[in-house]
């Protein structure tokens, strides 16, 4: 599913956002492993890897300026930001599988509505967005980003733990919490 353009753009991604580096894979594996675990198979688990992958290529379109603020995003900034997920789907929606560009499109929407860019709540969004969201929130926590240290990963489980059913989808949460369990968890290298 992942063909020589499509590996390209990763590159690209990873190269013009700091930040991205090494996040993108991670949250792809950690969607298929969650993925696995909601008995997503073949197609649904190859989609969810790509989409993992490339959820926030519409980051390219945003200024660099904002991506690697060290502090507080002003509210220009916020909205500029929250419109990664259209431009995103814009990029791919011609070009991949439906349910990727879709899962990109979606993955800010939040269990309980209060997400972005269309409100979404509980199954109107996409089972592999609401994954990704999980995926991402983890990894953004426990990553170095340009504005905020690395948190403790038992910090950023107990995190997710909270937001079941309001940010996060319950059932993704419950298959999280089991690899959190078992020591399933990807690891971001300190930086």
């Amino acid at each position: 599913m992942r063909d020589l353009s499509t590996e390209i753009l990763i590159q690209v991604m990873e190269d013009v956002i700091e930040d991205l580096h090494g996040h993108v894979h991670r949250v792809s594996d950690l969607a298929v492993n969650l993925g696995t675990g909601l008995g997503l198979e073949g197609e649904d688990l190859k989609r969810l890897a790509l989409a993992g992958v490339l959820h926030d290529v519409g980051k390219i379109h945003l200024d660099p300026g904002i991506l690697g603020k060290p502090g507080p995003l002003t509210e220009e900034e916020r909205e500029l930001m929250r419109r990664h997920p259209e431009l995103g789907f814009a990029m791919t929606r011609n070009r991949l599988d439906p349910k990727v560009a879709e899962a990109i499109l979606y993955h800010h929407e939040r269990y309980d509505g209060n997400g972005y860019p269309f409100g979404l709540r509980g199954p109107e969004i996409p089972i592999l967005s609401r994954v990704i969201l999980v995926a991402d929130a983890f990894d953004a926590m426990t990553s170095v980003r340009a504005y905020q240290p690395a948190l403790p990963v038992e910090y950023a489980v107990d995190e997710i733990r909270r937001n079941s059913g309001t940010q996060f989808d319950p059932g993704v949460v419950e298959v999280f919490l089991d690899l959190a369990e078992r020591d399933m968890l990807p690891r971001a290298l300190a930086g």
